[in-house]
């Protein structure tokens, strides 16, 4: 009896499908009332009322977490957005006939999110759509200060309408217009001078007869210096030798003065997108021996002149820098190191360092000092024999002094600058114009490989020009001449 009641509910429920199908393709053939392709919006958390040109006598909603419905009047349906997502309302004459499909979409709340773009955003270009829950910008903003203010606008009514696991996100698919591409000079200049005086004395006297006696201060080992037969070591100054029958008598004075100076100019260029990073190292890599497990591994490490900067272009026409300048070179001191597990010996070279890590905002084509430093250094050292090498004049002969003094100046400057691309038509490179000499000029005239340099000698080697015929549509090019030897030539072409 329950597998006859089953069976016949089963047929009775196809039946019941099929007719439905049969009525709501009937209608969707003929009835001019149904939005098959069409998609009524409504607002989440927002109602909206729908009046029908039919009467209602049932109606059903495929997903109600979606949306809630209620029949306010015979043909006034009342709808109230719960979710973000898709789903449609079917509604029933009295005949048991489908008369009315709607295809229901619960978005954010876009009028009101545009009111507020307007209000905080009023010359910007920016659509606004709903996508499945998903909140989609589109469109150009005028900078990237404007796209981001733009996107926690957006996130903020994207967060308001997530609920329980349906996550809202938010689409940027923006771009930012206009030139924000921003080049960085940056100039590193810095000069050391040290001067440095030294005096070491040594002296032997030695008779036939006597052992001998003398002095030395600093140096040299005392044992070998009196020794007869070892000449006393002078790197630089004055020595003496006296020989007379049975009196041997040697003297050295190592006086030494040296004069040093260093200069370091690097201007280092490069170029970025606004709220882009760009990093630019010339320079090298050295070794440096790291124990494991497995032994000895070597790791690089980079020195030289190098710059990491993150430009911002401002509505204001300011640029904001977020920078970091790395000037670094090798020492002539190393540092040894012998592994336990090896007899191998490796030097690891010492590094001299400057850094600066800022953050500035400036101007296009405007120059700041970011880093500067004037150091003055200054040491003087005194060995000598007590007694003896107070006394004046002779003295000296049993003292050692030295005195160093240093002096370091080093300045850091940087320059942003707005840019856009040029053809290149035309364009000289630094690496232009080199001749090579023929056999001839090189074995008899002794001739070598020369540069030709342009005739046009009032044209500066470091500056861009722009011809007078636009190169670009909308006149490209660069805003200001600056860069390194890069010229135009009007000639060519």
């Amino acid at each position: 009896m329950k597998i006859k009641q089953t069976v016949a509910a089963f047929f009775a429920n196809t039946i019941f499908v099929l007719l439905i199908c049969f009525a709501t393709g009937s209608v969707y053939a003929g009835g001019p009332t149904i939005k098959e392709n069409n998609v009524e919006k409504v607002p989440i958390f927002k109602s909206r009322n729908f009046k029908m040109k039919n009467d209602i006598y049932r109606v059903s909603i495929g997903t109600p977490n979606i949306a809630d419905i209620l029949v306010l009047k015979e043909d006034e349906l009342y709808v109230v957005g719960k979710a973000l997502g898709t789903t449609n309302i079917m509604i029933w004459d009295e005949d048991n006939k489908v008369v009315d499909v709607i295809n229901l979409e619960v978005t954010h709340d876009l009028i009101s999110l545009r009111e507020r773009f307007h209000h905080y955003l009023p010359d910007e270009k920016i659509g606004i759509e709903s996508s499945q829950g998903q909140l989609v910008l589109s469109g150009e903003a005028s900078s990237l200060e404007k796209m981001n203010l733009a996107l926690e606008l957006a996130r903020g009514y994207s967060d308001a309408a997530s609920a329980g696991k349906r996550k809202s996100e938010v689409l940027n698919m923006m771009s930012v217009g206009g030139g924000h591409q921003v080049m960085l000079e940056v100039t590193v200049a810095e000069v050391q001078s040290e001067v440095a005086r030294r005096l070491d004395s040594k002296m032997l006297l030695n008779f036939t007869d006597v052992r001998g006696f003398g002095g030395v201060v600093s140096g040299s080992d005392l044992v070998s210096s009196l020794s007869p037969n070892i000449p006393l070591n002078v790197g630089s100054g004055f020595f003496g030798n006296y020989l007379n029958n049975d009196t041997l008598f040697k003297f050295g004075l190592d006086i030494a003065k040296q004069h040093g100076l260093a200069k370091i100019l690097a201007e280092p260029n490069i170029t970025a997108l606004s709220g882009q990073q760009a990093q630019f190292l010339s320079g090298g890599e050295f070794p440096i021996p790291v124990p494991n497990e497995d032994g000895i591994t070597i790791e690089y490490r980079d020195f030289g002149v190098g710059v990491t900067f993150v430009p911002t272009v401002l509505d204001s026409g300011k640029i904001n820098l977020n920078l970091k300048v790395l000037v670094s070179e090798l020492s002539t001191g190393t540092l040894a190191i012998t592994p336990s597990a090896s007899n191998a010996t490796f030097s690891v070279p010492n590094i001299i360092k400057r850094t600066t890590s800022t953050t500035v905002e400036l101007g296009d084509g405007q120059t700041i000092v970011i880093g500067g430093l004037i150091s003055d250094n200054f040491r003087e050292s005194v060995d000598k024999i007590p007694g003896l090498g107070d006394i004046p004049i002779l003295g000296q002969l049993f003292r050692s002094q030295e005195f160093v003094k240093g002096k370091t100046e080093l300045v850091i400057m940087v320059t942003p600058r707005l840019v856009r691309p040029f053809n290149k038509e035309g364009l000289v490179l630094p690496t232009d114009n080199f001749v090579a000499s023929s056999d001839l000029e090189f074995y008899l005239l002794g001739k070598m490989t020369e540069r030709k340099l342009r005739e046009d000698k009032e044209k500066s080697p470091n500056q861009v020009e722009v011809a007078d015929d636009e190169i670009l549509p909308d006149n490209g090019g660069t805003q200001a001449q600056y860069g390194h030897e890069l010229t135009i030539d009007k000639t060519e072409g």
